[in-house]
């Protein structure tokens, strides 16, 4: 057995962190705040044993890429063809997986025309670009394992070495502040219920609101608020809903709201609420999630101390250049091809393509009936 010395990542290492935009980014007006996945890269970075370059996908040059010995690629959907080439031929890259890196839609399943995708919370997209980095990349580190389950059904994933945190990354400030919320015991809260909004239909926010009026309650509404406002509120909440109707990876909010007191009302579309540690106490789901981002540096020095895969031989620059063009409107394409297919009176009669189709609608709706006790606290 490796001893945990042997497997640190060596100190003079040169690490670099590429995603399209970090916590501190200009953001829209639209979005005027990080989202959870910069605020997890943050969490990362905080924790970083050794200094580590972060790099914009659009600022990393091909001939950059052999001056690190290491590159972690968070979300990087702005890479273009001869950066994916590059990353390839070196082979020293670790992906750190925040939605569905190869799917057209990236997860947002509602946006899709065929049911496999919209019903069946299933994807099927090609994607040259991110296969490429798939085949040839050190590892891959989930956020959940049902986060993994997803890339698992895409037919055109063949794996790759992994491994599951369980949870998103946490910064030091929010668990300060869980620590003192919780030394001061309870306290009096301001909105008897909260939801949050999101514009996507994947994030459930209608589906939400409905389950608060059902109950005879206004929810309180999580919009355009700093992370650290979002954090308040949570704190003054009695009970948070969620319930995401299509792919939530992980799940940051009901995190923090649980961990700030709230009752948390969600279902196992949520990623986290499939993780063992969901199910544990407080204090033992607390310790699993506060060592997080050390357990992801520990995955990603595990991953460094591999020698870089054999990928299967490189693609032309023109080649990938072409794919990744075609990509998008190729996936749109096949999936309308698919939803004109399942619309036909002959699918029924198409055995185990309808069969699949089937199960996979019957197994999402399973998944999206909350959790637990449906009465708020």
């Amino acid at each position: 057995m490796t001893s945990s010395s042997t497997m640190a990542l060596p100190s003079e290492a040169r690490v670099a962190f590429v995603a399209d935009q970090f916590a501190d980014a200009p953001r829209t007006p639209d979005e005027p705040y990080p989202g959870g996945a910069e605020l997890t890269d943050a969490a990362a970075l905080e924790a970083a044993p050794m200094p580590v370059t972060c790099l914009r996908s659009a600022e990393l040059k091909p001939e950059q890429v052999r001056t690190f010995d290491l590159l972690i690629l968070g979300n990087t959907e702005a890479l273009g063809a001869a950066q994916v080439q590059a990353l390839a031929a070196h082979g020293r890259h670790v992906l750190f997986e925040h939605d569905l890196r190869l799917c057209r839609w990236r997860g947002n399943f509602p946006s899709a025309p065929d049911r496999m995708h919209r019903l069946g919370a299933t994807c099927t997209c090609p994607h040259p670009a991110a296969h490429t980095l798939f085949d040839s990349a050190l590892g891959a580190i989930f956020l959940t394992e049902s986060q993994r389950r997803h890339y698992a059904k895409n037919p055109y994933y063949k794996g790759v070495p992994y491994a599951v945190l369980g949870s998103s990354l946490m910064n030091r400030s929010f668990f300060a502040e869980v620590d003192r919320r919780r030394a001061e015991g309870n306290t009096e809260r301001e909105h008897r219920v909260t939801v949050c909004y999101s514009g996507s239909a994947s994030k459930g926010f209608e589906e939400a609101r409905a389950f608060c009026r059902e109950h005879g309650e206004e929810p309180f509404v999580i919009r355009h608020l700093r992370p650290e406002e979002v954090l308040e509120v949570l704190a003054n909440s009695k009970n948070f809903v969620y319930l995401p109707q299509a792919f939530e990876a992980a799940g940051r909010l009901p995190l923090e709201a649980r961990f700030l007191g709230a009752h948390v009302i969600t279902n196992r579309v949520t990623g986290i609420a499939q993780e063992p540690w969901w199910q544990l106490d407080d204090e033992g789901a607390l310790e699993h999630v506060r060592d997080a981002p050390e357990r992801f540096w520990e995955q990603v020095a595990r991953f460094y101390h591999r020698p870089a895969r054999a990928a299967r031989p490189a693609e032309t620059l023109a080649s990938l250049s072409l794919k990744s063009a075609t990509r998008r409107p190729l996936a749109t394409v096949l999936a309308a091809g698919r939803a004109a297919l399942e619309a036909s009176p002959l699918y029924p009669n198409l055995g185990r393509a309808a069969q699949t189709l089937a199960r996979a609608e019957a197994h999402h709706q399973r998944v999206l009936a909350p959790l637990e006790s449906l009465e708020l606290v």
